[in-house]
């Protein structure tokens, strides 16, 4: 029986756990969990919160990492009308008891490991919000610890199924509420460019996804969704790893595959065999754009399309993205381009400071109008992102506003300045910040990475290849050799951490 207020999406997905209980639902580890499992966390779940105040719009915090049990909490929260609130395992435990606190859960759930962090068990009694365990058990995955207390003071979220975590790039990671119409729209809108949810006959699917990215964020939350949504096998890593990845493609006949950039170059650094890779229909690329240069190398090794994305946490995933009949009508012409709009989905350019829109070509802040902009979808919503739209609809990302760095009234787009840094021989990757000056107001700073092979790398050298590139107040102020860029966990350079590499 549906829960009251559950949407139609929700009531999808509990009817795929009833398509053949004893299927394959996760694979992790060279272990499987049925349909059954996931059902049975369904159950439980909604056992263990009996009360008025846990039912419709309940707010459940999950400690969240990319393991069997947490996809199963998952899965049972949004089924039932709750809305699941993500609380990344990747905390310190001090910033993990902190979201407990401040957020106003109902309940808290997490495996056993996560539960018995320091504090974890305090702030939740602190709060009155109830406790619960899950585990790999099958028939009892999810196990009540604690009661909630009828002191708590909890907040309700109607109609929203996640409250998600932003990927931190640029700082302090965000949270953003999720409603059940725009993460609908969301699955429904990628069917233009060949995603596979919406209106398909309800069956189990015979090819499995694989899902590497953190859960805590939308686009392993997304993933997943799509999987159960879809009836579709989930193959579960707990994080990236190029040979892992490679044989689970192998193994599991993957189609299509989901690889970032980082990602990506992990995969070809690692010389993968193309024969592992031979199921592979398509390569969906995400999270930042992937260069030119790269998705070349890669296509031309694997015989695979590298099918490109641009999305947001705010969007609950891609709004943009490249259609294999685009990849074949345009493919090299368009490189580095992240795709067309989806369907549904309006796109223009602004003048950040005026408002004024833009012709196509010229740079300009993103706008967006779409279902998945915003709750009601009458408006335009602005990005933070500076992008180029063609008059072909083809979107370039360039950077984002709050990238940009001002060296003494002079604007600096960092990522002009990578490039840059990047086309020297020896360097592998490069990746630009800005730092605060008391006399300029920012300067900027570069991190790079060194090519296979390159142990050294003269500085004074790179600083005059740079000058020969760039205008003088360009020219980044300090550059240090590392051996890899600091990534969030969702692959993205993280510019806190690129910041703090100059902190002394």
């Amino acid at each position: 029986m549906t829960p009251p207020g559950v949407s139609p999406f929700a009531e999808r997905i509990r009817e795929v756990l009833t398509l053949d209980p004893s299927a394959d639902a996760i694979v992790f580890e060279g272990e499987s969990f049925p349909w059954s499992y996931v059902a049975a966390a369904v159950h439980g779940l909604d056992d263990a919160l009996t009360g008025a105040d846990e039912g419709f719009g309940a707010s459940v915090g999950l400690i969240m990492r990319n393991r069997p049990p947490h996809l199963a909490a998952l899965a049972a929260t949004i089924v039932s009308g709750r809305c699941l609130v993500t609380l990344s395992a990747m905390f310190s435990d001090t910033a993990l008891c902190n979201d407990i606190e401040r957020l106003g859960l109902h309940a808290v759930v997490g495996d056993a490991q996560d539960l018995a962090r320091p504090g974890v068990m305090l702030a939740a009694s602190s709060t009155g919000a109830a406790v619960i365990e899950v585990g790999s058990e099958r028939h009892e995955p999810v196990r009540q610890v604690q009661a909630a207390s009828s002191a708590r003071d909890a907040r309700r979220r109607p109609g929203i199924v996640l409250e998600m975590l932003s990927s931190g790039t640029t700082g302090t990671p965000k949270r953003i509420p999720l409603s059940y119409d725009v993460l609908q729209s969301s699955l429904v809108g990628g069917d233009a460019h060949s995603k596979s949810v919406g209106t398909e006959e309800l069956r189990l699917q015979s090819r499995p996804a694989l899902v590497w990215h953190p859960v805590v964020h939308i686009s392993g939350a997304y993933f997943v969704i799509d999987a159960l949504y879809s009836g579709r096998k989930i193959v579960l890593l707990e994080r990236f790893d190029a040979r892992t990845w490679a044989d689970l493609v192998e193994r599991e006949g993957v189609r299509v595959g989901h690889l970032n950039p980082t990602a990506m170059r992990m995969v070809l650094e690692a010389d993968i065999s193309p024969a592992q890779l031979k199921s592979l229909k398509v390569v969906r690329g995400g999270t930042s754009a992937t260069p030119p240069e790269l998705q070349m190398a890669f296509e031309d090794r694997y015989g695979v399309p590298v099918l490109t994305t641009y999305g947001a946490t705010e969007f609950a995933g891609a709004i943009v993205g490249w259609s294999p009949d685009d990849h074949r009508t345009f493919g090299r012409s368009r490189l580095g381009a992240s795709g067309r709009a989806h369907r549904g989905v309006e796109l223009r350019t602004v003048d950040g400071d005026t408002g004024e829109v833009l012709a196509p070509g010229e740079q300009g802040v993103l706008e967006v109008r779409s279902a998945q902009a915003s709750f009601d979808s009458s408006g335009w919503v602005r990005t933070s992102d500076l992008v180029v739209i063609d008059d072909e609809g083809f979107l370039w990302v360039k950077g984002r506003v709050d990238d940009v760095i001002v060296r003494g009234g002079f604007k600096i787009d960092p990522s002009k300045v990578a490039a840059a840094l990047q086309e020297h021989d020896d360097v592998r990757e490069a990746a630009v910040v800005g730092l605060t000056d008391e006399r300029l107001g920012q300067v900027p700073v570069a991190a790079v990475t060194l090519r296979e092979g390159i142990d050294h790398l003269d500085l004074k050298e790179l600083f005059d290849f740079a000058r020969a590139r760039l205008t003088p107040y360009e020219v980044p102020r300090d550059i240090v050799v590392v051996e890899a860029l600091p990534l969030t966990p969702s692959m993205k350079v993280s510019q806190p951490a690129l910041r703090a590499l100059f902190s002394n």
